[in-house]
């Protein structure tokens, strides 16, 4: 998401001449500092006149002694703002404006004005006239004004009497709005100005009242430019707050100011729509292009853009007390329920709305607020996390929408993230047999799981393949690589594809142990005895049934997150070509990870696993002998292949050639480092973002030719489909088409997701860090970057 730049936006500008109703349209002609002072002094006289009349308001000829007075106040305000320093004195008031000081001009003209109001008749006319001429000496004025008393006296009065029941009008809304970003662009400048804006208590007991900031709140959540210069006014004051306890105690303490933002995200997101109308079958998360025409969403994003910018900037207090707001007046009475809707078009919508916040906030707080929400949160017996894991197991759009939650989930590099997912479950190690213990850190130095992995191509998938095999059941979906057959795997055939190194990824050197490693540890992991029970995770406020001290049960021994994904894996030939590609990226973005327990539990081919417990090398075999079966018996299985194939890679060309995809980028910490070269892989695994892709993809292949056909939902009309159909009906035939169509197409993800284990493997064998830093103190590396939830 493209971020505003709050405070750059912020630069001073000089707004024309607005002329109230009934002001002369000539503005006075400028002559010399004397001429100016005879002129002004004249006007002056002239209202005097009639400030000093006795007489009921309402008699005849009030009404005329209304318009003369507006009349000669924009004249005096006009030059007042032309007014400069005398150059003997260049510190001091100009002429006109020492003139207006000593005969207290602004608060005698505003006072009798005032008094008008209680005739209840064309007040909000009036104050949007007072309004207008007051903005435009401030913003026009060749002095500093507001270091004077007098004028800070008069426009306070002229706020607070804005804060007295008058019916609103755009006019009058917009010009409060425009003299209050003047005025706080005014301090901005010289920000020691603010305090004296800190009114003290009307009465005693009475908080004090800060009329820049009270005024402004009401309009931080209104849609359109009015909303925008309400919130980059207020921000910065938040800004200024931060050097100021005096304001930061005030805002925190005096004013609505994070309720209202808190409240006023609960109200908008109950406007958001429930149900997401997706542009194709690829659709898996909300994209800028996709949001920006949605007026709703884009007031809630501005307004959560503005929450985030808050945080970096305002006082501590503020900042505390904001978080605390948005935790537990948004996200735990609006989010909690709103993931928890029984309808699945409610729950897709708002799972992918989560995403789209999580992916747009960049304060580290207010993210760890997020996460803590997800994490600890329970609703009813279970908390945000298990049910958002459960729903990856779902044959609908929903999965798509909560593994693409999980790729931005792990691409903040969290360490709590990754313990509650996977560690805290691994961190026990009774996944392994006893005797396998020691074995967790160990570094494929000699490149065997790259192997292993590779050796896991189906024959049928391979280059050299002619017509596909009969399949040959392998040991990996019945026992683990500690057996005889296994063995004889482990070095690949002669069929077997080398490693193409612009698919090489690395993974960095790690600085300094982080808390996870110190967690892990204390836990003996590379130990040959049981290690004891596991502490509760430091930075996390666990509950007893969900502390990673509790002890898994056999059947959810990596945990259910891993569970889900592993059976997803299995399932790969029944699943979509954009399940698979979120599918295989979210696994491999975890087997990047440089962690020890991790790594081993993914890619160590060598470990021997409890039998109640699947190695991720038995489900890619069991994946590799479906799609050997699958092959055996289809007829044109190497055509249909081959054609997949061109137009995936047709399509994953379009998408480079536009520049990075639209999806979330990994953060700063990312361990996975790509090579600047896109390789096959890497252009098959590309996620499609749009769904004219498939028509242009079957553009590019022309219909009829070699490639065409077997695209996607947006296939060409005319593109022939070279599938053998079933006899039967219209439904059974789709059936068989879409079950052909997936196979083929996981025929053609699957042997590139195994070269890239293999270059995740190779890359953890030649950047271990027991190779780099011999020190036994080392037991575990960095996820970094937003530290503890509960500091």
């Amino acid at each position: 998401m493209e971020r505003m730049n709050w405070l750059s936006r912020l630069a001073s500008r000089v707004p024309g001449h607005r002329v109230p109703q009934g002001a002369s349209l000539q503005t006075p002609v400028m002559a010399d500092p004397e001429t100016c002072l005879m002129v002004f002094k004249n006007h002056w006289s002239q209202v005097v006149r009639i400030l000093e009349r006795q007489g009921p308001r309402a008699a005849a000829g009030g009404a005329d002694d209304l318009s003369a007075v507006r009349n000669h106040t924009y004249q005096m305000l006009t030059l007042l703002a032309e007014d400069r320093a005398a150059p003997s004195a260049p510190l001091g008031p100009g002429p006109l404006l020492e003139f207006a000081l000593r005969e207290d001009l602004l608060t005698r003209v505003l006072a009798w004005q005032l008094q008008w109001d209680e005739l209840g008749e064309g007040v909000e006319e009036r104050r949007a006239e007072q309004l207008k001429l007051f903005e435009m000496l401030v913003s026009e004025a060749r002095q500093p004004l507001l270091r004077h008393g007098p004028v800070r006296e008069a426009l306070l009065a002229l706020l607070d009497a804005c804060g007295h029941p008058v019916p609103s009008s755009p006019a009058l809304d917009e010009g409060l709005v425009l003299l209050l970003s003047q005025l706080c662009v005014c301090v901005a400048r010289e920000p020691s100005l603010l305090e004296f804006f800190l009114q003290p208590p009307p009465e005693p007991g009475a908080a004090p009242r800060l009329l820049l900031f009270s005024r402004l709140v009401p309009f931080v959540h209104r849609e359109g430019t009015l909303g925008q210069q309400a919130r980059d006014a207020l921000l910065l004051l938040m800004a200024l707050s931060a050097g100021s306890p005096t304001v930061g105690r005030y805002i925190a303490d005096h004013s609505y100011f994070c309720p209202v933002l808190a409240t006023g995200l609960s109200a908008l997101y109950s406007s958001l729509p429930r149900k997401i109308e997706v542009p194709g079958d690829d659709w898996h998360c909300l994209r800028r292009e996709d949001w920006i025409g949605v007026p709703a969403l884009a007031l809630f994003m501005s307004s959560l853009e503005f929450c985030n910018a808050v945080i970096q900037v305002a006082h501590p207090l503020v900042q505390r007390q904001l978080i605390d707001y948005i935790h537990n007046g948004f996200l735990v009475p609006v989010m909690g329920p709103a993931l928890h809707k029984t309808s699945v078009e409610e729950m897709i919508a708002s799972t992918a709305y989560l995403e789209l916040f999580l992916r747009s906030i960049s304060e580290p707080a207010l993210l760890r607020t997020f996460l803590r929400f997800l994490l600890l949160h329970r609703h009813d017996t279970h908390t945000i996390l298990d049910t958002l894991v459960a729903r990856i197991g779902s044959n609908s759009r929903l999965c798509m929408v909560s593994l693409s939650l999980f790729r931005t989930l792990l691409n903040l590099s969290c360490e709590d993230v990754l313990l509650q997912l996977v560690l805290r479950y691994l961190v026990p190690c009774n996944h392994v047999m006893l005797s396998q213990k020691p074995a967790v850190r160990d570094v494929d130095l000699y490149g065997r799981a790259a192997d292993k992995f590779l050796s896991l191509i189906p024959r049928c998938c391979r280059h050299r393949a002619t017509s596909p095999p009969r399949p040959e059941h392998a040991s990996w979906a019945r026992g683990g690589p500690g057996t005889e057959a296994g063995r004889r795997e482990d070095m690949p055939g002669p069929g077997s594809p080398s490693v193409d190194s612009s698919s090489v990824v690395t993974v960095p050197r790690p600085s300094t142990p982080s808390r996870l490693a110190l967690f892990l540890r204390q836990q003996s992991v590379g130990g040959s005895e049981s290690p004891g029970p596991a502490p509760r995770s430091p930075g996390l406020t666990a509950s007893p049934t969900s502390s990673p001290s509790r002890r898994p049960c056999p059947t959810e021994e990596p945990g259910p997150f891993m569970a889900v994904l592993f059976a997803k894996l299995e399932n790969m030939l029944q699943n979509s070509v954009y399940v698979n590609f979120l599918l295989t990226g979210l696994v491999a973005q975890l087997a990047c990870h440089p962690q020890p327990l991790l790594r081993s539990f993914l890619l160590n081919t060598n470990m021997v696993f409890q039998p109640s417990v699947k190695s991720l090398l038995q489900v890619l075999g069991s994946v590799k002998n479906k799609i050997e079966s699958f092959a055996a018996s289809q007829e044109d299985f190497p055509a249909l292949l081959s054609k997949a194939k061109k137009y995936l890679i047709a399509r994953g060309k379009l998408d480079w050639a536009e520049g990075p995809a639209a999806g979330p980028a990994p953060r700063r910490s990312d361990p996975l480092v790509r090579s600047r070269r896109p390789s096959l892989g890497e252009l098959l695994l590309r996620h499609a973002h749009s769904p004219t892709r498939a028509r242009q993809a079957a553009q590019v292949l022309q219909p009829g030719r070699d490639g065409a056909g077997l695209g996607l939902s947006g296939d060409s009309p005319g593109a022939s489909t070279p599938i053998l159909l079933p006899r039967g009906g219209a439904s059974e035939r789709q059936g068989e088409a879409l079950r052909v169509k997936n196979a083929v197409y996981c025929a053609v993800i699957f042997p590139e997701f195994l070269k890239e284990l293999a270059a995740i493997s190779q890359a953890h064998a030649v950047t271990s860090p027991f190779l780099l830093d011999t020190s036994e103190e080392v037991s575990g590396l960095p996820i970094s970057g937003l530290g503890p939830l509960n500091p």
